[in-house]
């Protein structure tokens, strides 16, 4: 028999990025096709597939322990890691009692094949699938956004970062696949596609040429339904054509781009190419095109050679500029990295302290930007659990009332209301009332 039984079940712990929740979505589908189905809560999966991050220590940490908890739990599963920290670890993990293997990003599209061999299948009825674009069809799972992978790998060399070794150098996606992946995931009535990559910015044509501003018009020409997202740009690629684009209906005001630092001597240490001066050019010229314009950032705190004033230079340019969403990470060393000779000069306590400082400024910029929206409306995509997701990237709680008659994924016009208060470490959300629904 070519192929396992129907009714087996899959569970995906997916860590980190945007990147991997496409590619689990894209295992998902291709396991789909040979009778897997979702683990439920109560379910005894037959796979586990950990899908792993590994941008700092404390990534790399939560991964063992997922990894270590789904082989207690799920004893007669097979226990698969895949992504980053496979990559760049892969013999840490296998040393790891009760692995039934590991598979870098490289390979990563094959997994189902092995996946399937291992239960038993006839492997000549499997094709082998190494190409870090085997995805195609990927239709979002557990989710109503989708992901749609355009890049892959990066050739810049941060002092700090660890991804180029788990993702290898820049690859862009055949400009046709990518086109006929947006045509198949509207047609399908996919409300949002957010682009996935790890470095958008770098996208290159069939000629090895720049074209991402290319790519995004030719995606924004066929978009009548969906509406498009990018999931992160590097500050370097905000310019006059994108910030020319942000204003098309289908493009959400929406932007992420990481600061890493306000200060320039540690930008410099970092090897980012941009000082404070021109990051902040590059925002108020996307803002100058969007008023309204929701934006997110990375930053990392405690980096070797950090003063208290690099420090505050980072939060002054963040409140500047308006930045509604921070992502504050503590430095921490990663191998063979160049920053790994760089002796440390900040303490685990002050990490903290200006994690927590960055925190709660994303908290107060964030009501801030949410309270300017009131009474305004706004395109919004319902998610499960009653929550919409707008076009500009807030959390809007609809009443349960209206929810009962509305289907997960379905477009709506609603109007922001009153900011409703998160827990201490998080952004909170809006309440909205409907002014319309689509379909």
């Amino acid at each position: 028999m070519p192929f396992p039984p129907a009714e087996k079940k899959v569970l995906f712990h997916t860590l980190g990025c945007r990147l991997n929740f496409f590619e689990s979505d894209g295992l998902f589908s291709s396991l789909s096709k040979h009778g897997y189905s979702v683990a439920g809560a109560e379910d005894i999966p037959d796979v586990v597939v950990v899908n792993t991050c590994t941008v700092t220590n404390k990534a790399d940490s939560r991964n063992r322990n997922i990894i270590r908890n789904a082989i207690k739990r799920y004893p007669g599963a097979q226990v698969w890691v895949t992504g980053c920290y496979a990559q760049t670890d892969k013999e840490s993990i296998e040393s790891i009692p009760g692995i039934a293997g590991v598979i870098g990003n490289e390979n990563k599209s094959d997994l189902p094949r092995l996946i399937l061999e291992k239960e038993g299948a006839d492997p000549s009825y499997i094709p082998v699938v190494s190409d870090r674009f085997a995805y195609s069809d990927v239709l979002p799972n557990g989710h109503t956004r989708a992901y749609l992978k355009i890049q892959d790998g990066c050739d810049r060399q941060c002092s700090y970062c660890k991804i180029p070794q788990a993702r290898g150098k820049g690859v862009s996606r055949n400009w046709k696949d990518v086109l006929d992946q947006v045509s198949f995931l509207q047609d399908n009535g996919v409300g949002e596609i957010i682009l996935t990559g790890v470095n958008l910015g770098w996208y290159r044509d069939a000629e090895g040429k720049k074209a991402f501003p290319k790519m995004l018009e030719a995606i924004l020409n066929k978009l009548e339904y969906s509406r498009l997202r990018l999931s992160s740009i590097e500050p370097p690629d905000v310019g006059v054509e994108l910030a020319e684009l942000l204003t098309h209906p289908r493009f959400t005001p929406f932007l992420h781009v990481p600061l890493q630092s306000g200060s320039k001597e540690i930008l410099k240490r970092m090897k980012r190419s941009y000082t404070p001066e021109t990051f902040r050019k590059r925002i108020e010229l996307a803002k100058s095109k969007i008023p309204d314009l929701f934006l997110g950032t990375d930053v990392i705190v405690g980096f070797p050679g950090e003063t208290e004033q690099d420090f505050q230079d980072s939060c002054s340019i963040l409140e500047e500029l308006g930045f509604s969403k921070i992502h504050a990470f503590p430095f921490s060393v990663r191998k063979n990295t160049s920053a790994e000779q760089f002796p440390e000069t900040v303490s685990k306590d002050t990490k903290k302290e200006r994690v927590h400082s960055l925190m709660d400024l994303s908290q107060r910029l964030h009501r801030k930007y949410a309270e300017s929206q009131f009474s305004k409306s706004r395109e919004a995509v319902l998610e499960r659990g009653g929550i919409a997701v707008t076009d500009n990237y807030l959390k809007a709680v609809i009443p349960e009332s209206d929810v009962k008659s509305l289907s997960p994924g379905q477009f709506l016009t609603v109007e922001i209301g009153e900011y409703i208060p998160d827990v201490a470490d998080k952004e909170g959300k809006v309440s909205a009332r409907i002014l319309a629904a689509i379909g």
